[in-house]
């Protein structure tokens, strides 16, 4: 699903729960895949693309693992079970679709 809204928590190592939210407003898609082991065992995973990285800082993370600079490459990654995603309801109306 498109996400241009979305807001991600993460858990933060606290000895209670304790989450870091933040929120993006540039172009993201959102996928659910589903994820096989070869013992048989069977997960279904959150995968968050962020398609425009041209306004992320040049040091961040992704771009020193990947081996890119912003706005060259879209970066995806996968949200453990602990964290949470929050993206608007989309729905379909004579007019197109558009979020809630």
């Amino acid at each position: 699903m498109e996400a241009p809204k979305m807001v991600a928590c993460h858990t933060m190592p606290y000895p209670y729960g304790v989450f870091y939210c933040h929120s993006q407003t540039t172009l993201n898609k959102v996928y659910r895949v589903p994820l096989e082991g070869d013992n048989g065992d069977k997960v279904e995973a959150i995968v968050v693309c962020h398609l425009d990285t041209s306004e992320w800082g040049s040091s961040h993370p992704s771009f020193q693992v990947l081996g890119v600079k912003p706005g060259t490459s879209s970066v995806c990654h996968f949200f453990p079970d602990d964290n949470l995603i929050f993206v608007p309801i989309v729905v379909q109306s004579d007019a197109g679709f558009s979020a809630m």
